[in-house]
């Protein structure tokens, strides 16, 4: 006899998010938010606005298009691609399925809430690597984070697509590229974890 949805739903990993802080996210990459003192804050526009300076890391471990010489051929050239990403869809049930993670291996990832109070809130998840060079399911973790921050990934690490609640949210994204899928974007399909195709492995509780 085959298992109902519901016992299905019992048996898979539980994870409740928590409120990201720049310390719980810490080992992911950073939280991009205005810092509340920076010591490092100067002035600007003539006394107008204040500038607060190095909130992430923006890394590329490929060649830049500007390189003369490629250091290692075996990787194409990339650059800096701005982008914003329209999400428009955001999830109304209690729960969320997490089926897939991806990851950019060379490249840094960021995303920044644009037009603050017009959008939702949103829901990072990230996991450890494992010695397979696959994503462990038992370390997933979840965070959730309202439209005053954005997020900035380190290169290689495991992570969901972004999960937008309650609004849509439009981001701006900061990634380098270089066109090659692979290289830009790897996933990771919890096919055998969940035990069917396109299966769901773990829960995101989205109530809090």
């Amino acid at each position: 006899m085959s298992p109902t949805v519901e016992e299905v739903a019992q048996a898979l990993q539980s994870i409740q998010p928590i409120p990201i802080t720049n310390e719980n996210f810490a080992r992911w990459g950073q939280v991009v938010r205005l810092p509340d003192a920076d010591p490092n804050a100067v002035q600007v526009n003539q006394g107008t606005a204040q500038k607060f300076s190095h909130l992430a890391e923006f890394i590329n471990l490929r060649p830049a298009l500007t390189d003369s010489a490629n250091p290692n051929p075996t990787l194409t050239s990339a650059s800096a691609n701005i982008a914003i990403f329209k999400c428009y869809k955001p999830v109304e049930t209690s729960t969320f399925g997490i089926k897939l993670l991806e990851r950019h291996s060379y490249s840094s990832q960021m995303f920044m809430p644009m037009g603050g109070d017009g959008n939702g809130s949103f829901i990072v998840v990230t996991a450890e690597n494992g010695p397979d060079d696959k994503p462990i399911l038992s370390t997933l973790q979840a965070f959730r984070c309202n439209n005053t921050l954005g997020i900035n990934y380190k290169p290689n690490v495991w992570h969901h697509p972004m999960i937008v609640i309650e609004k849509p949210v439009q981001f701006m994204t900061i990634t380098h590229e270089s066109g090659v899928a692979l290289e830009d974007c790897e996933e990771y399909w919890f096919t055998k974890e969940s035990g069917s195709e396109g299966g769901v492995a773990a829960l995101i509780q989205l109530v809090q």
